[in-house]
């Protein structure tokens, strides 16, 4: 039978150019890995995600060069950084096998082949089974009854997989074979216990559980994939809409692995389906096959509004199971824009969720599209008042306030702006969502804002976390001052100083939205100091129980924290919830 060889396979996930101390494992190259390891094809991961080094340092820096096939998966924004990889093993090992998969390479496939002569083949939506049949057809493979391969020298035999695209090999034209089938049985691929090499390593994933009082170590598991609804900006539309499910046993299986497998006995699990309500009764099988392995386990997951309200009676069962709150996709308070985004809900079906599970007492976590290039200043005003009358004012991070709508290749939304405005995107741009706005009056404002977030944001967050905690170790005596030596007046004003904190944001939105309806009177006072910079001072808001500026508040909380004897430790998280 001659000698078994296999090809050294390594997969990459690209730098989006921006670092994340929240990053994780990339988990889609985690399940290609299983899958391609269980079928004896070994691999090795490398996560770049959050590096802002320089590309082609990275890959030279880590040996990209010495596999014989290279798989990246790409988004819009991780594209130019895995070209650049790319041309330079191309350049360096010609006869590997580049392979670009994702979203991004999914919804560009032709385009990607014909400009870049450095990418082999794209792997349009899922990857586990077309990786495999790529690998067995490389070098001297294995075929799937185990004999060996002896023609998969050859790579014209390997174009014909299902599921990919390639560049014919007399260079006329490219051969985009039929689309392959998704997986059907999802619990029929493995647990994605694959290892990466990180440039920055991962910080520990961690939950900090009010109802318990303490912080458990949390793991992510993703229980479905795919979702039947069609949001014009998701870029689950590129991937496919058939959603699949796995079963609550295989749910449960693949915690307790992970327990074993990393020796951490994790106690929190955030779902990272693309949306896990999807099927209430599938959702409340899980959710009691978790509770009955481990009562002291909670879980998060993500979904829509409407199916909250649908399935309203489900709710107090799950919250019983440990459901500790749920990510929201709220995305707008106003109809235009919810039009335009394929939401197919009104606003008012947005408060009506809201209502529902602060009732019943479940967190809400916010996905919130603040802008998006035609949001008008009404538009705005009505997210503004949907925030503050759902109770929202209080809510950290303040990340919703600054969100903007992105154009990912692959959407809907990015064809309609692109018939709107009358132009044709380059596919390997993703343009940034703070230049596209229509009307110039919202474009002062996302300017101002943001010079806003740039400026003030950090130190409040800063402030914000060393007053919460301060408050959180004077409530449990563990200031080292058995929690009684701050005065009660200043302990008083500390926990008004770190409401005001919570809502400082917010209310300078408030008063720049009221200056941009007003023609911007109070930003122009201060062009002369810096344009629109210099006009922050006159929006910022007096706050705290004597309406102080807030550089003083910041300064005020922080020295207040000092004197009860709080020291913030590294990556210490604040109780508020979510790491």
């Amino acid at each position: 039978m001659g000698t078994l060889t296999r090809p050294a396979i390594a997969f990459v996930n690209p730098s989006v150019g921006f670092s994340d101390r929240r990053k994780s494992k990339p988990i889609g190259l985690a399940y290609i890995m299983a899958y391609l390891e269980k079928s004896g094809f070994p691999s090795s991961g490398f996560d770049f995600g959050d590096s802002e080094d320089d590309a082609v340092e990275l890959a030279a820096h880590y040996g990209l060069d010495r596999f014989d096939v290279v798989g990246f998966s790409v988004y819009n924004e991780s594209f130019r950084a895995a070209i650049a990889m790319a041309e330079w093993i191309k350049n360096r090992r010609p006869e590997c096998l580049i392979v670009l998969g994702g979203p991004h390479a999914t919804a560009v496939h032709e385009h990607i082949l014909r400009r870049y002569p450095c990418v082999d083949v794209v792997v349009r939506r899922e990857g586990e089974e077309a990786m495999l049949d790529l690998v067995r057809g490389l070098g001297v493979g294995v075929k799937a009854d185990g004999d060996v391969d002896g023609d998969a020298g050859d790579r014209a035999g390997l174009t014909g997989i299902k599921g990919t695209t390639w560049r014919a090999p007399d260079g006329a034209g490219l051969l985009v074979n039929e689309d392959r089938d998704f997986v059907p049985d999802l619990d029929q691929i493995p647990f994605p216990d694959a290892e990466f090499t990180s440039h920055s390593g991962y910080p520990d994933l961690t939950y900090y559980d009010e109802v318990q009082g303490r912080l458990k170590a949390a793991l992510t598991i993703c229980s479905s994939r795919s979702c039947p609804y069609n949001c014009s900006f998701c870029g689950v539309l590129t991937i496919g809409r058939k959603y699949r499910s796995r079963e609550a046993e295989r749910v449960v299986a693949e915690l307790l692995h992970f327990r074993a497998r990393h020796g951490v006995n994790y106690e929190h699990v955030y779902f990272s389906d693309a949306n896990f309500f999807v099927s209430p009764t599938r959702a409340l099988e899980v959710a009691e096959a978790l509770y009955e392995a481990d009562p002291q386990v909670t879980f998060s997951f993500g979904t829509r509004v409407n199916q909250i309200l649908k399935a309203a009676e489900v709710l107090p069962r799950l919250k019983e199971c440990g459901l500790r709150f749920i990510e929201l996709g709220i995305e707008s308070a106003s109809e235009p824009v919810l039009e335009r985004l394929a939401k197919h809900v009104k606003p008012e079906v947005n408060v009506a969720a809201v209502r529902l599970l602060k009732r019943l007492g479940i967190e809400i976590s916010l996905d919130f599209i603040m802008l998006d290039p035609a949001t008008t200043l009404p538009d705005v005003r009505a997210n503004l008042e949907f925030l503050r009358e759902a109770g929202f004012y209080d809510y950290v991070p303040h990340d919703h306030l600054y969100t903007a709508l992105v154009l990912y290749e692959g959407t809907p939304i990015r064809d309609f702006y692109a018939r709107r405005f009358g132009v044709v995107f380059d596919p390997d741009d993703l343009p940034s969502p703070f230049t596209l706005f229509e009307l110039p009056e919202v474009q002062r404002f996302s300017d101002t804002l943001r010079a806003f977030r740039k400026r003030w944001q950090d130190r409040i967050d800063d402030a914000l976390a060393q007053g919460e905690l301060a408050l959180a170790s004077m409530a449990d005596g563990s200031d080292g001052l058995g929690g009684s030596d701050l005065p009660r007046e200043s302990h008083a004003r500390l926990q008004l100083d770190v409401v005001s904190l919570r809502h400082a944001p917010n209310l300078f939105m408030e008063r720049l939205l009221e200056d941009a309806e007003a023609g911007f009177p109070l930003l122009d006072e201060g062009g002369d100091e810096g344009g629109d910079e210099g006009g922050l001072e006159a929006l910022l808001p007096r706050l705290g129980h004597d309406h102080v500026h807030l550089h003083g508040l910041i300064e005020r909380t922080e020295a207040v924290a000092r004197e009860a004897g709080f020291a913030q430790a590294p990556g210490a998280a604040a109780p508020h919830g979510r790491d």
